[in-house]
């Protein structure tokens, strides 16, 4: 059973909720889903199969929701839930439920520093310290906190989002980085796995790659325009990769365009708008006909909880370079599979760049290493990994996950 926020639709296919899914139905297991209901074209239907998985949308007001009560006390008992996303409201009522019916819980943040108690901006969440002691996973500190400052919304808020980290049995990291902030906040490191995001290797079978003119030196940006990304970056990066390559063209692509008139405002102001696209929608067939015509793939992210994207460009021989951060790190090694420049450094990105262009038998190696790097991370490999804990979780007798070891008193 997997439980989730809007993971599992017909037009995001390679969200990890939706990969996971398919590749458990294909083994042979027997999956649900119990994800949000909206009013978008794509989550507005109550009831659908997905990829043989059984999709119910259900109705919930903040952190409680009547439907998942009833479902998850009516509907057949599952093996294990997996809860994806920490800020799913659904978590928290989950969690207690599958406690009473002794249903063992994995919990997949995706992403820890996406939180906003956590962090004080999440757009560049790396530049101060995660504050730790803000963070409510039990009643006795979510007491203290009503006591001692007297905000119960946002203290009640605080508890419900973080309390099933703790309750749990296991925790899936996606990378060491994210482990070492799980165990931060309490929980025990052998409650904690480290499972990256997986990549399916058939992606993309049938698909040609995007035209485009025999000189042009095309860089592909995919990712939301939010300044956690990077995007902005890019942009003021363009200047000095034209006066080297008057032939780069840039496209900017992604589903949230919330900052467009941001990006457009800043190649207006250098003359650069005529040397970038900005594509309002791709298909997946379109976005990977983009990877296998691009000559490199920039993710100049400020923070990631992952980086899909960067296996995708991987896994279709399109060279990467993004940031030297934690967690990309984790994927891409400097001048290996891939090339890093220094952080909310627009000048460094251009010079990396400008590099790889001028290069074509550096990009070569980085597009032959990045296709054997990504293999580990193909969706079989993967879900071995998955196998292997929902069995571990199956078996072993249902405790706290909390660092104190406290046990579940039942």
């Amino acid at each position: 059973m997997i439980i989730t926020t809007n993971g599992i639709t017909r037009e995001f296919v390679s969200w990890p909720e939706r990969v996971y899914a398919r590749a458990l139905v294909k083994a042979g297991y027997e999956v649900s889903a119990y994800v949000y209901l909206g009013n978008q074209s794509w989550n507005k239907e109550k009831r659908e199969v997905i990829d043989g998985v059984e999709v119910k949308r259900l109705r919930h007001r903040q952190w409680l929701s009547f439907d998942l009560i009833k479902c998850l006390l009516r509907d057949q008992r599952p093996d294990v839930v997996h809860l994806y996303h920490h800020s799913n409201q659904f978590n928290y009522l989950a969690t207690l439920i599958c406690r009473m019916r002794r249903i063992p819980v994995v919990l997949s943040p995706l992403g820890m520093l996406h939180d906003p108690y956590l962090v004080d901006d999440r757009d560049r969440p790396l530049e101060t310290p995660p504050k730790y002691d803000e963070i409510i996973t039990t009643l006795p500190q979510l007491f203290k906190s009503l006591l001692h400052r007297f905000k119960p919304k946002r203290a009640i808020k605080n508890y419900l989002w973080h309390a099933p980290i703790l309750q749990a049995k296991k925790v899936v990291a996606l990378s060491e980085h994210e482990r070492e902030v799980l165990i931060k906040l309490g929980v025990k490191r052998e409650r904690t796995e480290v499972i990256p995001i997986a990549q399916d290797q058939d992606w993309l079978e049938g698909i040609e790659p995007a035209p485009k003119s025999h000189d042009e030196l095309r860089i592909f940006y995919l990712g939301q325009l939010k300044y956690r990304k990077g995007f902005d970056l890019l942009a003021k990066a363009i200047p000095a990769i034209i006066q080297q390559y008057p032939q780069a063209r840039f496209i900017f692509a992604g589903h949230s365009p919330i900052h467009r008139d941001d990006l457009l405002s800043i190649v207006d102001e250098t003359g650069m708008r005529g040397y970038i696209q900005l594509p309002t929608h791709l298909s997946e067939e379109e976005k990977a006909a983009l990877f296998l015509s691009s000559d490199l793939y920039v993710l100049p992210t400020r923070y990631e909880g992952f980086g899909i994207p960067l296996l995708e460009s991987m896994s279709a021989g399109c060279p990467v370079i993004s940031t030297r951060i934690p967690v990309i790190d984790e994927i891409v090694t400097h001048g290996v599979n891939g090339l890093l420049f220094d952080y909310d450094n627009a000048a460094s990105l251009a010079s990396t760049i400008n590099h790889a262009l001028e290069n074509p038998f550096l990009r070569h190696k980085l597009s032959e290493n990045g296709k054997e790097a990504v293999k580990k991370y193909f969706t079989p490999q993967i879900m071995k990994q998955f196998e292997k804990l929902y069995s571990e979780v199956c078996t072993k007798p249902y405790k706290n996950a909390t660092a104190s070891g406290a046990e579940d008193p039942r």
